[in-house]
């Protein structure tokens, strides 16, 4: 697989001092298996030595990956991810549990009403905490 014919300058190389063009050389001295040539540069090649490949990933996967300060919703107290995060007076919510707690109603922020921790629709809070009329 010497080279024979006149190569193109930049085309070749050489290996054990003798000159190769790219293509012989691919095959001579290329990955073996699937594919050859330049595409399959990270395939085994049939230089003897190791078997061990020198990529081998040497973690053991005993440790544990801990996302920490992850927000929770004031609400079911599960974690809130970005899309489903909703801010309503100053506490963290997912979007479907910013609801009423008297009648369940899924609320806008801008319609939400505070009363010991909990939050109410306009209409619940006027009913439960508003002024009463006289009897």
């Amino acid at each position: 697989a010497v080279v024979s014919t006149q190569s193109t300058g930049g085309m070749e190389t050489e290996h054990d001092d003798k000159p190769y063009c790219k293509n012989c050389y691919g095959k001579a001295f290329g990955p073996k298996g699937v594919g050859t040539g330049a595409t399959a540069g990270c395939l085994a090649t049939d230089e003897g030595g190791s078997s061990e490949s020198k990529f081998k990933n040497t973690h053991t996967g005993n440790k544990k990956i801990v996302i920490s300060n992850q927000e929770k919703c004031h609400r079911c107290e599960k974690t809130v991810y970005a899309a489903e995060k909703m801010i309503v007076l100053n506490k963290i919510f997912h979007k479907t549990c910013v609801k009423c707690n008297s009648c369940g109603k899924v609320m806008p922020a801008g319609d939400v009403l505070e009363h010991d921790d909990e939050i109410y629709c306009k209409s619940c809070y006027a009913n439960e905490f508003g002024p009463h009329g006289k009897n």
